[in-house]
């Protein structure tokens, strides 16, 4: 069970800094139809990592939104390691999986950058997977908190979960500083600034909660 926290919480230090925007091209190519593969030929993402592994067929884009007008922060590159965690659909009724891109690429981008990846464009069968709607539990940002596209706080920022709003924990993990980062869905968003059920990575210092009991998140 999610419990008080008691540690004072600091300020976030970025070094590495990206806007927020919705003004992000939609995709337009539909995808050829996918053959899926037995729910049973999934493997897990990793040891005691969330999610199940999945693969895309293609690069393909991570969202920062479910939607596939939301800004693009990061790529899910073609056979990489995907950690798929849990689904939901956009205002077109097309089907996302909230993932996390674990290898990344030396200089491009950050391992385990999370985002939103086009169902059409996993070769997996993901129907089974739980809604994100109700994946975890809810925390409380104590005071309106960066979130970033990666595991740390030099990490690209792409967005931001306000103070006191509903926001929902996903897992937690460590930066390479040993500050625990959490992966958190920011739900109500802000109209004209931000996509709702937006998400990334927050500070743990700045959520209310003691996130002991969330699941980790998992490594390369």
């Amino acid at each position: 069970m999610i419990r008080t926290k008691t540690a004072t919480a600091l300020g976030a230090l970025c070094l590495a800094a990206a806007g927020v925007s919705v003004a992000a091209t939609p995709v337009s190519a539909t995808p050829a139809p996918v053959t899926p593969a037995p729910a049973g030929q999934q493997s897990q993402a990793g040891l005691l990592g969330i999610g199940t592994r999945v693969t895309t067929r293609v690069d393909t884009p991570l969202y920062f939104g479910p939607g596939l007008s939301t800004p693009q922060i990061g790529v899910a590159w073609a056979g990489d390691n995907v950690a798929g965690i849990c689904q939901i659909y956009d205002n077109n009724n097309k089907r996302l999986i909230l993932g996390i891109e674990r290898p990344g690429r030396n200089g491009v981008q950050w391992a385990n950058t999370a985002g939103y990846i086009w169902d059409d464009f996993i070769i997996q069968y993901t129907a089974g997977f739980p809604l994100c709607l109700s994946y975890g539990p809810r925390v409380t940002p104590i005071r309106s908190t960066t979130i970033y596209s990666g595991q740390g706080l030099s990490t690209p920022r792409v967005g931001v979960a306000w103070a006191g709003d509903d926001v929902e924990g996903i897992c937690k993990v460590n930066d390479n500083n040993g500050k625990r980062m959490d992966l958190v869905i920011e739900r109500p968003g802000r109209n004209g600034v931000q996509w709702a059920n937006s998400a990334g990575y927050v500070w743990d210092l700045d959520i209310a909660e003691n996130t002991d009991a969330l699941p980790d998140c998992g490594t390369v």
